[in-house]
């Protein structure tokens, strides 16, 4: 950001480049803490212009408020300057929330959207307005400094205020509440296909963090998936099985790992045991995590399954 600010050709680059990632990633922590969530890390996919393009909205709006705050300053003086600024901080909170609630930029532009929410939040979301305010007369002084250090605070100051924004909604539980209007249901066949959908697409991004020696990082994406699903044991086998399908199956069976230590964990000793027995058939040496040990070998011998807690307890 700070070398976009310099200008010339190379500095406009970059800043086409860099803005996506940044406003992407400052909706998907306002989101994140909407929903009582850790945001995820940083990745490349956050400087892609195309693809969840409702992340990239505010980009539009805040180029319109700093613009019509500095024409303030510039053309009218301090006092104009000030009075935009203010109303601009009064206004950009409430479409920010519902832009993370719905998705759509339409509707976080929609006045009755707008009033349902103000009434929702009274008590609380004025405090991101106050702050945002302060953000910007903060942002204004920290000009006089250089100026990597000035886009420092000033990234601090917008990181925080929409993490803040989420953070004032959350308690209300707005992420189900706010819509307008209601959509029509989907039919089970659609919700199937979607969810279908929606998984190979996190699969396909874990194979990519795979493919590049970072099996940690693809694992803790699809784990990260598979805690946000209604049916959570569904979600562990479909995934799994998906796996299974890899041309290099020894990803799978660290999956599994993780995969029976749920289950084991839940109770699940039969699926757990056949999981088990399904990654021996690739690779006799598999076995659960040693932690896991002890549990597995219960669960075979209260099955009957003798010959595999025999096997277990040589590991």
């Amino acid at each position: 950001m700070s070398f976009g600010r310099w200008g010339g050709l190379l500095g406009l680059f970059l800043m086409v480049l860099v803005l996506p990632a940044v406003f992407r990633l400052q909706m998907i922590v306002l989101e994140a803490r909407a929903l009582n969530r850790e945001a995820p890390a940083m990745d490349i996919q956050f400087f892609n212009w195309i693809g969840n393009a409702w992340s990239l909205f505010p980009l539009p709006l805040f180029i319109l408020a700093i613009w019509s705050v500095l024409a303030a300053f510039d053309n009218f003086g301090n006092t104009a300057g000030w009075f935009v600024l203010f109303t601009a901080a009064i206004i950009m909170p409430a479409p920010l929330a519902i832009l993370a609630i719905t998705h759509s930029p339409l509707q976080s532009l929609n006045p009755v959207a707008i009033g349902r929410l103000l009434k929702e939040t009274r008590a609380t979301l004025w405090i991101a307005s106050a702050y945002l305010f302060f953000a910007g007369w903060l942002s204004i002084q920290v000009e006089v400094l250089p100026w990597m250090l000035a886009n420092l605070i000033q990234m601090f100051l917008s990181v925080s205020f929409f993490s803040l924004v989420g953070s004032l909604i959350e308690p209300y539980g707005l992420i189900s509440n706010v819509s307008i209007p209601d959509p029509l249901q989907p039919g089970e066949e659609e919700i199937t296909a979607k969810l279908e959908e929606f998984r190979t697409k996190v699969l396909n991004h874990a194979y990519g963090f795979v493919s590049r020696g970072n099996r940690q990082g693809g694992f803790a994406h699809i784990e990260e998936w598979i805690n946000s699903e209604q049916d959570v044991a569904a979600a562990w086998a479909w995934f799994f099985d998906r796996m299974m399908h890899w041309e290099q199956q020894q990803h799978a069976l660290f999956f599994a790992q993780k995969y029976v230590h749920d289950m084991l964990k839940h109770g699940e000793k039969v699926p757990a045991l056949k999981v088990i027995m399904r990654c021996r058939l690739v690779n006799e040496e598999f076995h659960p995590f040693r932690d896991d040990l002890p549990a597995a070998i219960k669960a075979a011998e209260s099955s009957g399954n003798i010959e595999l807690a025999a096997v277990l307890k040589r590991v």
